[in-house]
């Protein structure tokens, strides 16, 4: 989204809505998403960066956003000190989940 806040570097520099608020404003709506989980060991960079002790390995969290189109408008990979990451997941069962009587 060249010429928006969303590549700004500056921490904070989306303002309110952060990148989602952005591309809210470029007429993008955000459908769903998708986040994957992955350990894995860290390679001599990542290590370094992320002063990891010896043998620590890294989580890698990945994120796709589309809209109900099928566009993407966000791929993010996120790598974290695997001691120091914690992720929660928090959602609604829909009503469909909850099924019809077993009998038959």
């Amino acid at each position: 989204m060249e010429g928006t806040r969303i590549v700004d570097p500056v921490p904070g520099s989306a303002g309110k809505g952060g990148g989602f608020g952005v591309l809210y404003d470029a007429g993008y709506e955000i459908d769903h998403m998708r986040e994957e989980l992955f350990a894995r060991a860290p390679s001599a960079e990542e290590a370094k960066q992320l002063q990891l002790a010896p043998g620590e390995w890294v989580m890698d969290l990945h994120r796709t956003t589309w809209t109900a189109d099928g566009t993407v408008v966000e791929f993010a990979i996120g790598v974290h000190a695997a001691t120091r990451f914690a992720w929660a997941c928090d959602f609604q069962v829909p009503d469909s989940a909850q099924g019809e009587s077993a009998e038959t």
